[in-house]
């Protein structure tokens, strides 16, 4: 029969107590937890977990005394090998604060790390001290001084490897002044980057219009400088800045002023196109340029142009006053408001449709050039060609003189008072049109007034009618027509007044018109058309040093 198993829940042998074990725990005046270890009869062997519940039994408990590990596992080993030894398992450490600066000491961060058993939590006192002795004197941060003292953060470190980072003070940089700046107040039009329409296609000559300013208009404006901001670093050493610096308005010429209620405040005293510089303004009343291509794309100014090469084929070249240009024209299109003046010739396209394809010259005043050939001029007085013309076409509002050879083949010329030039046509025959005072719109003017003054008589003559019916009707109804009759009067003599007044400007002007001649100082050759007035000459055989006149109607020469 199987024999019944022992009952095994016997309670564990007693631990034997610290006396019997041979050790006794004592404190040092630091508060240092020491451990004297003299071996006795009993033998016991004890492992870390052991020893520390006999110290907290003992009245130390880990909150005050964290052990040391290392120290009790040494206590261990000799309470095994029953060797007498006294050593140190707790040391109290206050709670300590590490400070590390930035390179250029313009921020200082600190490390604080926790207490230990019963060394002293972060305080006041100690905080300013040690900030003290790193030089950290500056830029503190009192909420986070606050922090680090606080007893949230003591505890949560306490008996911890645990660290609680932070920035404690900022230093200031310096800030050196800002130096005077001049702002271009005037609106530059002239972007000069090439236009893109809205189809994405580049136009290349296209480049935008120069920039203008008008008298009186604001062109800069001075800003002055600025004080330097001196700065400071963590530990107390200022960091010095510099002002900045100064600039004034340095004026060229009398084309700018500063302004009278504002120092700071550069305006243009003429109008012109501004030109801006380093120190200041000044006003170009003319626009120089070297050469008018695809560099500068097409000049548009309110102004003078004064160019000092050539304007080269499909470029334009517009302004408001007059142009000057040092060589020549290709097939490009000129217009000025005043005056256009071409050293050289304009040379266009034979058989051009199109004006950007022609060398086509306007000008509202006057026109000056060499020569021209297969070219357009046309301005509001004169043309003057200073050698010859060649298969173009001419008008001018007054006269056009081709001086030098004076030589103009084929083409057409039209002037009001007279056209003169030393040859006209040439050898083998080219088709050549004079044509001066052509009048024909002023001539149907001049019939329409002389019918108008026609129908005021007709207008007289039924208001004498009308008052004699009146006067055959008595006073009473001689009354009551008076004031209309009065009125009706007034009216046609005004009418009359006005129409013999415009009557009267047309006839001078007609005058002036049949006055116009073409003088042909040397030759005149087969396959000219002469136009005098509207009257025609055909000139078929050549003609030496002859004047083409108007007289009775009619186209008459003398020599």
């Amino acid at each position: 029969m199987e024999k019944k198993s022992e009952n095994n829940n016997t309670k564990p042998a007693k631990q034997p107590s610290l006396e019997q074990l041979g050790i006794v725990f004592s404190i040092k005046e630091n508060n240092e937890l020491w451990v004297e270890f003299n071996p006795t009869e009993i033998k016991a062997e004890l492992n870390t977990e052991q020893f520390t519940l006999l110290t907290f039994e003992a009245g130390y408990l880990p909150k005050n005394y964290p052990l040391v590990g290392a120290n009790v596992a040494v206590l261990i080993d000799a309470i095994r090998r029953r060797q007498p030894l006294s050593v140190c398992i707790s040391v109290p450490e206050d709670a300590r604060i590490e400070v590390f600066l930035r390179g250029n000491k313009l921020l200082a961060g600190i490390v604080l790390y926790g207490a230990q058993g019963l060394g002293k939590p972060l305080g006041h006192e100690a905080l300013n001290l040690l900030l003290k002795k790193s030089k950290v004197t500056h830029g503190l941060i009192e909420e986070v001084m606050e922090t680090l003292v606080s007893p949230d953060i003591a505890e949560a470190l306490h008996n911890t490897s645990n660290t609680y980072c932070t920035v404690i003070a900022y230093g200031e940089k310096h800030e050196n002044g800002v130096d005077a700046a001049l702002e271009v107040l005037i609106k530059d039009a002239s972007d000069r980057r090439p236009i893109t329409d809205e189809y994405d296609r580049v136009h290349y000559l296209e480049k935008g219009d120069f920039p203008y300013a008008e008298e009186g208009e604001h062109l800069l404006r001075r800003h002055p400088p600025t004080k330097g901001k001196p700065g400071f670093t963590v530990d107390g050493k200022t960091l010095r800045a510099k002002d900045g610096k100064d600039l004034q308005f340095r004026l060229k010429d009398a084309s700018v002023v500063i302004a009278e209620d504002d120092e700071n405040l550069l305006l243009a005293a003429i109008a012109g196109m501004p030109v801006i510089y380093d120190k200041g303004a000044q006003i170009e009343e003319t626009l120089k340029i070297e050469n008018v291509d695809l560099g500068t794309g097409h000049v548009r100014y309110r102004g003078s142009v004064e160019i000092k090469g050539d304007v080269r084929d499909g470029m334009q070249v517009v302004a408001t006053g007059d142009i000057k240009i040092g060589g020549g024209v290709d097939a490009a299109f000129i217009k000025a408001g005043g005056h256009i003046e071409l050293v050289g010739g304009a040379i266009g396209h034979q058989d051009a449709q199109y004006m950007t394809e022609k060398a086509a010259l306007k000008a509202e005043y006057s026109i000056k050039a060499r020569f021209a050939h297969e070219a357009i001029l046309e301005a509001g007085h004169e043309i003057i060609i200073s050698n010859q013309v060649m298969h173009s076409k001419l008008i001018a509002g007054t006269f056009i003189q081709i001086l030098g050879k004076g030589q103009m083949v084929g083409g057409s010329a039209k002037a009001v008072d007279y056209i003169e030039l030393n040859t006209t046509g040439a050898i083998a025959y080219s088709e050549t049109k004079l044509e001066v005072g052509e009048c024909a719109k002023l001539q149907e003017r001049y019939t329409a007034l002389l019918a108008d003054l026609s129908k005021i008589d007709d207008k007289k003559y039924n208001l004498i009618e009308l008052a004699r019916q009146v006067r055959k009707k008595g006073r009473e109804e001689i009354a009551k027509m008076k004031d209309k009759l009065i009125a009706t009067k007034e009216a046609i003599q005004a009418e009359a007044l006005e129409l013999n007044t415009s009557l009267a400007v047309v006839e001078d002007q007609l005058k002036r018109f049949y006055a116009a001649k073409v003088v042909v100082n040397r030759r005149a050759y087969p396959g000219t058309y002469i136009m005098l007035a509207g009257a025609p000459f055909d000139v078929n055989k050549e003609l030496d040093k002859i004047t083409f006149y108007l007289q009775d109607g009619q186209v008459k020469t003398r020599q």
